[in-house]
């Protein structure tokens, strides 16, 4: 069952800062980096070579990527995505202490296999953890067949999880302005439709709108002076009476002028 119009939660800038903080190994490190920085998904990072890191052209390919119609086409979707400048030099570093090979993330058991989803996974959510972030929001009851046998399994659904990296990659991009358009190219997403729900999640981007359209007290756009006092007030009132009452003895004759 879909949920559309169900917004997925971020990171906000403080708690990236705190999620960055609590890494302590340099994988997990780089993994992270690149994934925000670049709005990668768990499997891109993971299947990431280092053939396709580009430091010349600031630049990475992503390689058969997801695709909704895989199972017709046979393939996924290749795109490139830019690397922020300030992501080269620790870029740069971790190919000098992996010192080759295939994989941008190679296995910590065997070099010539990448890190596993799964292993990436387990080692967020000890950095979640670490950064108390690991904030459980429902438990789940479920079925599962083990070895042809049906066993009941009992989950706990979190708020933030690897992926919420991506969503806070087009969040960031959304609040400062980027286009839904290019977002969407970059997230690798075949239908801008799917991108639209960060421009519904920019928070920011909203707020910003509305204080511009209100960025001016009602009042001061009648007034023409912003910052008289009551007595200013007060003051020009009393001139207007004179004026009508100056009026009213002149039309009487009461009030003699020489030319």
């Amino acid at each position: 069952m879909g949920h559309k119009n169900k917004l997925p939660d971020v990171f906000n800038t403080e708690q990236l800062v705190k999620l960055f903080d609590a890494i302590d190994q340099p994988k997990v490190a780089i993994a992270v980096a690149v994934t925000f920085y670049c709005g990668l998904r768990i499997s891109e990072i993971c299947n990431l070579k280092i053939e396709h890191v580009d430091l010349t052209a600031r630049k990475i390919k992503i390689v058969d990527a997801k695709n909704s119609r895989r199972f017709a086409t046979g393939y996924g979707n290749d795109r490139y995505v830019p690397l922020p400048p300030h992501m080269i030099s620790p870029i740069k570093k971790w190919l000098e202490i992996i010192q080759g090979g295939v994989w941008f993330l190679p296995s910590d058991k065997s070099p010539d296999t990448h890190i596993r989803k799964k292993s990436l996974h387990e080692q967020f959510r000890q950095v979640l953890k670490k950064a108390a972030l690991l904030l459980p929001l429902y438990e789940i009851d479920f079925a599962q067949r083990n070895h042809g046998i049906m066993v009941s399994k009992h989950k706990t659904i979190h708020k933030y999880h690897y992926h919420t990296l991506r969503h806070a990659y087009a969040t960031y991009l959304c609040e400062k302005g980027v286009d839904i358009y290019t977002i969407s190219h970059l997230l690798g997403h075949k239908d801008v439709t799917t991108t639209q729900i960060y421009a519904r999640m920019s928070d920011q981007q909203k707020t910003k709108a509305v204080e511009l359209a209100f960025d001016t007290p009602l009042r001061s756009q009648v007034l023409p002076a912003q910052t008289r006092t009551m007595e200013d007030r007060m003051l020009e009132i009393k001139r207007l009476e004179l004026e009508v009452k100056k009026m009213e003895l002149m039309r009487s004759g009461g009030l003699a002028f020489s030319p």
